[in-house]
């Protein structure tokens, strides 16, 4: 198979997804791993896949001015819910959590930039490749592969480059192939917590004076909105894919109030049994978690029904309002 670098080749079916049921493979990156970090535990396999997850809502595989392929995971202070908005770790802030994935994987450092912004960064060559490794071939988002074999292209030239200023007859080392196919994720992984811990959002609001109440579960997917038609088509690709995630934990997927957003929403507080059967046994990592109990406890104060009285619905709604607050 071969790789246009602006946009990875992707044969999808007919659904839109490749490769039905294709689980996560990481041997590559344990085999590397090993090699480099030969008396280390090595990262478990549900930590990887909550990784990919995880950086399929808030990574970035960027490339610098000079070409150099740089993975960068951003984390910000806000935490309010929103499409576009990066949420604080759970450990019990967002640094912690990068500091986390940095502790677990070995490798990379972590940066805070001001008061809100920190950052996980990982750009020497042979830390390049063991992410490469782990993520060439087991992404779920078109648009995110599309972003990854470009990452993937500027990290072959590096190696190349950096085998013939080395010269004294070293050999040019061997392109890492772009591996075109797509994982479909399973309620048995935990890509579904990566992406939620990124890109997800447990609400509940107690509506006026009124015994009405929404509670909801939402998630948001980018899809491609200024872009060629190849990148528009693997941007709608990732509409399927959440279109998929319904089949795993029910709702629906509508467009977002913001351009080029997609949201899965799990609307009613008898519509969320899938949700709760899937992240009690795929715990979050991030202050999501925390979120989440909250979440879980109201949920079960509303089946009592203390929304209905005023003296218990405003203890409810005040304990409501504190799901997605930052400490």
């Amino acid at each position: 198979t071969k790789t246009m670098y602006s946009i990875p080749v992707v044969a999808l079916d007919s659904a839109g997804l490749t490769s039905p049921n294709r689980p996560f493979r990481f041997d590559t990156f344990y085999t590397l791993y090993d090699k480099r970090f030969p008396n280390a535990k090595a990262p478990s396999q549900s930590f990887l896949e909550w990784l990919v997850g995880f950086t399929e809502g808030d990574g970035s595989f960027t490339i610098n001015s000079r070409g150099t392929a740089i993975f960068v995971i951003t984390q910000s202070t806000s935490n309010y819910c929103s499409a576009t908005t990066r949420t604080a770790g759970a450990y019990a802030n967002q640094l912690q959590v990068l500091e986390y994935i940095q502790r677990t994987l070995g490798f990379g450092r972590v940066i805070k930039q001001g008061p809100r912004t920190s950052r996980f960064v990982v750009e020497d060559i042979d830390s390049v490749a063991l992410l490469i490794a782990l993520f060439n071939g087991n992404l779920v988002f078109p648009l995110k592969q599309a972003s990854f074999a470009l990452f993937l292209e500027a990290f072959n030239k590096r190696s190349r480059a950096k085998a013939t200023q080395a010269g004294g007859g070293v050999s040019q080392p061997q392109a890492v192939e772009f591996i075109p196919s797509l994982v479909t994720p399973t309620i048995h992984d935990f890509w579904l917590s990566g992406i939620t811990d990124a890109e997800g959002c447990f609400n509940c609001s107690l509506l006026g004076n009124s015994k009405a109440y929404r509670f909801r579960f939402l998630l948001a997917a980018t899809h491609a909105t200024h872009a060629t038609h190849a990148t528009q088509q693997i941007g709608e690709a990732n509409l399927t894919v959440l279109t998929h995630i319904t089949t795993l934990i029910g709702g629906i997927v509508r467009p977002h109030s913001k351009p080029g957003v997609n949201e899965l929403t799990v609307n009613g507080a008898r519509n969320v049994e899938r949700v709760f059967k899937y992240f009690d046994t795929h715990p979050l990592y991030t202050k999501k978690a925390i979120s989440y109990q909250i979440w879980r406890e109201v949920h079960a104060s509303i089946l009592k029904g203390e929304h209905l009285s005023p003296a218990s619905r405003a203890t409810l709604k005040a304990k409501a309002a504190t799901i997605n607050k930052v400490n």
